[in-house]
């Protein structure tokens, strides 16, 4: 990274008058000297960057994959250890996540970068014993929610064709359906984990935020993010996410698992809310799903009104992502990865070409509205989050877990989803759980027309476990694939 000049007093005033700060000029001489000092200081930092170096990796170069699902990978696939809840699995990490010697995309046309540092979940897949094929393909930065939009290459749903893969972790869905991999990391902001887990047929996890550290992750929305695992049975999800759970140093909105004991027979709550924008193929197999589960469960429905949540998620979410972006890749206050190689290769993207459309048409509104109402927006956005925690909290005061369709449709065709608000029909039951935090699993409960419908099973926040063991229990009376 090239060294920049300290500050004169010319940028220190408008600096200032910004900040509404009014300093005689004696006072912005004093300021201009403890810059130029704190310039050295951090110039000498960024010479011994911690997140610059790592093992050496095996050579990389691009995987060989008939669904567009995989990207860069090793050419033969790392392996730290031979023992581990994950010994003999083979993983792969959406493209967004750092892997030591492998290009970093973000499923972008323009956008190459490569990290010399594991990202924390990738160290400990390894540690636990994961053969780390390589990166999985993903929507460009992260913008699903239809598995269309990634700027390598096309993914396809290795189910039918036809059919969208979900996205943003479009290639971690694939990967697993198609069997190239046994588990795949992928990142949800909104969904992007167990959409395309739905699309694709197979198990997904987002875990309560916090859970799971996202240091090496690159952010779309700071206060939304989580990394969670995709894989075609509960039990191989539930490993994989005891891997890579835990606080980590490195990043401060981490937070130890709870221990959260659920009875034998948990009661399911099926908020009514969730199945009003349902097609009735969907409605139809909730309803199966709860006869089924009717005859050794206490199934009830509960009231969980939607309200404006849907509209708050983008209120939220395409904020921070322009945040971010105004900040050229850094994250104050709450960053998981400070790393000036990475920031500064996107710095020199956003410069010199930029975002695509679909990103852009996906982040300006909400982006606008933010800067023109100075911040109020948001601050709507987060009231309206905290109103349907406070809904989701009366329902858990009666029911163990919630049971909510993951989709509101069968996955749609290639084509039909769009930035506006067609991509409800992907994300409108699953991105009201980033905004509260709370853990979800999705998995096939049934197939209409050859196509899986999914549900998903969401717990109290920091109930993992309790999630992921209501899943198995719907797991074993459901028989799909």
């Amino acid at each position: 990274m090239t060294s920049q000049s300290p500050p004169d007093i010319d940028d220190l005033a408008a600096v200032a008058s910004e900040l509404g700060f009014d300093l005689p000029s004696d006072a912005l001489d004093t300021s201009r000297d403890a810059a130029s000092q704190l310039a050295d200081t951090a110039a000498a930092v960024r010479e011994r960057d911690p997140t610059s170096a790592t093992e050496t990796p095996p050579q990389a170069g691009v995987l060989d994959d008939e669904y567009g699902a995989l990207l860069y990978g090793y050419e033969t696939p790392r392996q730290r250890h031979t023992d581990g809840v994950l010994d003999g699995y083979r993983v792969a990490v959406k493209d967004n996540i750092a892997a030591a010697g492998l290009p970093m995309t973000c499923g972008s046309e323009g956008f190459e970068h490569t990290p010399g540092f594991d990202a924390a979940v990738v160290d400990r897949l390894l540690n636990a014993g994961a053969q780390l094929v390589g990166k999985a393909n993903m929507d460009a930065f992260a913008f699903g929610p239809s598995g269309e939009f990634s700027g390598r290459a096309p993914v396809t749903n290795p189910l039918d064709e036809d059919r969208i893969p979900g996205g943003s972790s479009s290639g971690s869905g694939a990967a697993v359906a198609a069997g190239s991999v046994d588990v795949a990391l992928g990142t949800d902001t909104g969904g992007s984990v167990r959409i395309p887990a739905a699309c694709c047929g197979v198990v997904g996890v987002k875990p309560s935020f916090g859970t799971v550290p996202t240091h090496g992750v690159v952010p779309f929305a700071p206060s939304l993010d989580t990394v969670g695992p995709l894989a075609r049975d509960v039990d191989t999800a539930a490993n994989a996410l005891t891997a890579i759970q835990g606080p980590d140093p490195r990043d401060a909105t981490t937070t130890p698992t709870a221990s959260v004991d659920l009875p034998d027979t948990p009661t399911f709550g099926i908020p009514v809310s969730f199945l009003e924008a349902c097609t009735p193929q969907v409605v139809d197999a909730i309803d199966e799903l709860r006869n089924s589960l009717s005859t050794d469960f206490d199934v009830q429905s509960v009231e969980v009104p939607f309200g404006a949540i849907e509209e708050a998620y983008s209120l939220v979410g395409a904020t921070e992502f322009a945040w971010y972006v105004r900040q050229h890749g850094t994250i104050r206050g709450i960053g998981a990865t400070y790393n000036s190689g990475w920031t500064a290769a996107l710095h020199e993207f956003i410069t010199e070409q930029g975002f695509s459309d679909h990103v852009a048409k996906r982040v300006l509104p909400a982006a606008t509205l933010d800067a023109h109402e100075n911040g109020q927006p948001y601050v709507a956005g987060r009231r309206e989050a905290r109103t349907f925690d406070q809904s989701l909290q009366a329902a858990f005061a009666n029911v163990d877990l919630l049971l909510t369709p993951t989709l509101r449709a069968l996955p749609h065709k290639y084509g039909q989803i769009g930035a506006d608000d067609s991509m409800y029909d992907l994300l409108g039951n699953t991105a009201p759980f980033n905004l509260t935090g709370h853990p979800a699993v999705t998995l096939p409960i049934a197939e209409r027309d050859g196509l899986p419908v999914s549900a998903q099973v969401i717990a109290p926040r920091y109930a993992d476990a309790a999630a992921i063991a209501g899943a198995k229990q719907i797991e074993t009376h459901v028989n799909t694939y």
